[in-house]
């Protein structure tokens, strides 16, 4: 921005001689043709440099609003990252509250399965006395 007001000051420099030189002009007094060359090239060179300078700053603004809308795309999948994320560690507690629900039907199945075994054992000794008569009959 610096560059910007040292090139607004030497334009205002350069009109200050052109305006001083158009009144030696309407006054009679002859200003050389070489002071009014120079005038004029050092306006017509801070006008070029004022256009570069500008054309830099519209440059400069071009970038910094494609890397805000870059920011904003990546803010925007960060987002969408987190909630995926929080979805499928919603849905992995869920699975684990399932499998330790299963565990604990297996366990119960397992108990009931050796109740029913140790039942059937214990049929099949009453019963035995009974079928070895059977057999000796």
């Amino acid at each position: 921005m610096s560059d910007i007001s040292e090139l607004e000051g030497r334009i205002a420099a350069a009109m200050v001689r052109i305006g001083q030189a158009v009144e030696t002009i309407g006054t009679g007094t002859g200003i050389s043709t070489e002071d009014l060359a120079e005038a004029q090239g050092v306006a017509d060179a801070a006008r070029a440099e004022a256009q570069a300078s500008a054309e830099r700053a519209e440059a400069a603004e071009a970038e910094v609003l494609r890397l805000q809308q870059a920011l904003e795309t990546e803010t925007m999948a960060g987002a969408q990252l987190r909630e995926r994320v929080g979805s499928l560690k919603s849905m992995k507690e869920r699975q684990q509250e399932r499998i330790a629900e299963l565990e604990t039907e297996l366990e119960a199945e397992a108990e009931q399965r050796g109740a029913d075994r140790a039942e059937l054992d214990g049929l099949i000794a009453a019963l035995e006395p009974l079928v070895q008569e059977q057999a000796d009959a």
